[in-house]
């Protein structure tokens, strides 16, 4: 299911758009985001703490397209959980 484009956001990250939401859930908050120049490519879902920086935005973006999300390609969800540390793909 695309990111909704009521409510979302776009953002230009090494020449490319993505949109983008966030959204609280049970445990925590998400950012997903995929392509605004693809129609059905994979979506990226980042798990965060309750606590929402935006400025994590493209960290998760680099850390995303570095470890394996294919934004161009109709793929399965690409989850990544932030920790400690940095990021986990899931």
């Amino acid at each position: 299911m695309p990111v909704p484009r009521h409510g979302s956001k776009v953002t230009c990250f090494c020449d490319v758009q993505y949109r983008w939401k966030s959204r609280s859930t049970d445990k925590g908050s998400e950012i997903i985001a995929e392509s605004n120049e693809v129609i059905d490519g994979q979506m990226l879902i980042a798990q965060l703490p309750k606590v929402l920086d935006l400025r994590w935005l493209d960290d998760i973006l680099e850390y995303a397209l570095e470890n394996g999300w294919t934004p161009m390609e109709k793929k399965s969800d690409f989850i990544i959980r932030r920790v400690k540390d940095g990021y986990k793909v899931i």
